[in-house]
């Protein structure tokens, strides 16, 4: 009995550092989140940007099942620098920042598609509603710095962004991207 508890610790001790993922403080970059969609019967093109964020990221690429991310948006931050979309963004039938103030993504499942490619399959909670996301991105790690690039397609009704008379493509489409570009250093 006391070897077979020897041999357990030990194999709990010789295989838990293995499984633990680095640890990187995101640098701070009001840019580094970014989103575009298309408005209006032209589909005139508009992009806009989350300057305050907050990301806990534990991520190794030899590590990928130990790895996690977390990013809080504070939505407030949201804007588009065009001050008749700013105005509205913060409102219900948008983003309502008063009943919704974060969004959340988290991932904890990655897959590594080849070189510096990766898939982080995650979840985004927006305005009280969560739902599945996957985010292709590339990675590229030199020394104690990274550098994450990523992009996606939402769909804004699914998470109630500009519902109810404001769901018409006539006002906005209903795709926007998303786009990851992030420094890091290791901690």
């Amino acid at each position: 009995m006391i070897r077979l508890l020897t041999i357990c610790t030990l194999s709990v001790a010789l295989t838990g550092p293995a499984l633990a993922a680095t640890k990187w403080a995101a640098t701070p970059d009001p840019e580094a989140i970014a989103w575009s969609g298309r408005q209006g019967e032209n589909a005139e093109a508009f992009t806009g940007h989350c300057a305050n964020f907050v990301a806990d990221i534990a991520f190794d690429p030899a590590a990928l099942a130990a790895s996690a991310v977390t990013v809080t948006i504070d939505m407030a931050s949201c804007a588009t620098g065009e001050a008749k979309k700013d105005q509205y963004l913060p409102m219900e039938g948008w983003f309502n920042v008063a009943g919704y103030p974060k969004a959340v993504f988290e991932a904890k499942h990655f897959r590594h598609a080849g070189g510096n490619k990766y898939v982080a399959d995650g979840t985004l909670t927006l305005k009280g509603t969560t739902k599945p996301v996957t985010l292709p991105f590339t990675l590229d790690i030199e020394g104690d710095k990274a550098h994450v690039v990523g992009e996606t397609v939402l769909q804004r009704l699914d998470f109630g962004v500009g519902g109810g008379q404001l769901s018409g493509s006539a006002v906005a489409a209903p795709d926007v991207k998303v786009a990851i570009d992030l420094h890091a250093v290791k901690q």
